[in-house]
């Protein structure tokens, strides 16, 4: 405990290099928890709410946005399919079900998701305020979404909460408050599917484009597709992408991909903080050196006063573990600060959920404490050492410089 109380005052009395100390190790300590923190949320977010959707059928295009803007709601549609082409699409014999979809419009950046109730089944979602919507214009409203049931709105076409083409045709109403899913569809309002299509056949006569927003009434945006078997997904999306004019996408096959190119990204990440831990043990080393450059006249007074080589060591290695553990803790709040900010945020990162094991504590972040705690022992060890080996009599006879 002598140990360690020396320690502290040393780091109190040279705060300015020991706050320098700490704040690389933080730094490096939250980039590698934020990069792990965002690649395990995205990984989970990918497979909860792709869960049970097997193919996408869309209009041709880029086959990673149509699953993009299809089931994560973070992109815009590739197009639209015809409704003819959909009733043909349900009778494929190799198609299990389906879930239309029509998207376009929003309301205070929520989008707004014409369907059928079993879109909501899907994700296993629960009536939490008043009821599921039962005729035309009926909203029910994801978890995270603000508005209140009872109230009316009129939606606004496109995925900007301050676009000025409004549809006031037809006025949607609250009718219902969906439970928490911690998927996508927290932050969906859902209609049923005729609601989107009848307000878009009744444009403003005004509107430019109220040709294209006519044709909506009769289109959809994109299809979820449960098939029947493996097989079935092994040839189906070929036929459709061969002999129609509509558009299959696997979700397990594209987000493979995309992993693998953001995986780039957070290597860079971990390289990034890898530096940054590397700098942070080159600076403790630095300080710890300088320090004891400093007191080596002090040491030596302890040691005459009783004081072994092996307090002497660890005062030196009980000053470099303070200042990583302290770097490492801020270190793991300020990764998932940047996380949860990250998150909040609708227009960074809108088709995706908060992770709940944001807010509880990680086996990584043993790992990272762990690497944090190497570094200060790595750091301190030639330090220690010296302190522990000085000369007494020369240091005595050469007195306090």
């Amino acid at each position: 405990m002598k140990a360690f109380s020396l320690a502290l005052h040393s780091i109190v009395s040279h705060r300015l290099s020991a706050i320098l100390c700490v704040l690389a190790t933080a730094a490096g300590i939250a980039l590698l928890s934020s990069a792990f923190l965002f690649s395990q949320a995205i990984a989970d977010g990918f497979s909860r709410n792709a869960h049970g959707i097997d193919m996408i059928v869309g209009a041709k295009g880029s086959p990673l946005q149509l699953i993009l803007s299809s089931i994560y709601h973070a992109d815009v549609p590739t197009g639209n399919i015809d409704m003819n082409d959909y009733e043909t699409l349900k009778h494929y014999a190799q198609i299990k079900h389906t879930i239309p979809l029509a998207l376009g419009d929003n309301f205070h950046g929520w989008r707004i998701v014409g369907t059928t109730q079993d879109y909501i089944t899907l994700y296993k979602a629960e009536i939490a305020q008043g009821q599921s919507f039962a005729q035309d214009y009926d909203v029910v409203a994801g978890a995270l979404t603000d508005v209140q049931i009872g109230s009316t709105f009129a939606a606004r076409h496109g995925y900007a909460a301050n676009s000025d083409d409004v549809h006031d045709f037809h006025l949607y109403k609250v009718v219902g408050r969906l439970k928490p899913t911690h998927t996508v569809l927290d932050k969906l309002l859902i209609t049923p599917l005729n609601s989107v299509q009848q307000l878009h056949a009744h444009p403003d006569v005004d509107d430019p484009d109220a040709e294209s927003e006519r044709a909506l009434g009769h289109q959809l945006t994109a299809v979820l597709v449960q098939t029947r078997g493996a097989t079935a997904l092994l040839n189906l999306p070929h036929q459709l992408n061969s002999s129609t004019n509509m558009m299959a996408a696997v979700p397990s096959y594209e987000i493979a991909r995309f992993a693998n190119t953001i995986g780039f990204g957070r290597n860079v990440i971990i390289s990034l903080s890898a530096c940054f831990l590397a700098l942070s043990g080159l600076m403790l080393f630095a300080f710890m050196a300088a320090n004891l450059a400093n007191r080596r006249y002090d040491l030596a007074v302890l040691r005459v006063l009783g004081a072994s080589r092996r307090m002497i060591a660890l005062t030196i290695i009980f000053e470099a573990l303070l200042l990583t553990l302290i770097g490492s803790v801020i270190g793991l709040i300020i990764g998932r600060i940047l996380i949860a900010t990250i998150f909040l945020s609708k227009t960074m990162i809108s088709g995706f959920i908060m992770p709940q094991q944001l807010f509880t504590p990680q086996q990584a972040d043993i790992c990272f404490i762990g690497i944090s705690i190497l570094i200060g022992i790595l750091s301190a060890a030639l330090p220690a050492r010296t302190a522990a080996r000085s000369d007494l009599a020369g240091l005595l006879a050469q007195g306090r410089t």
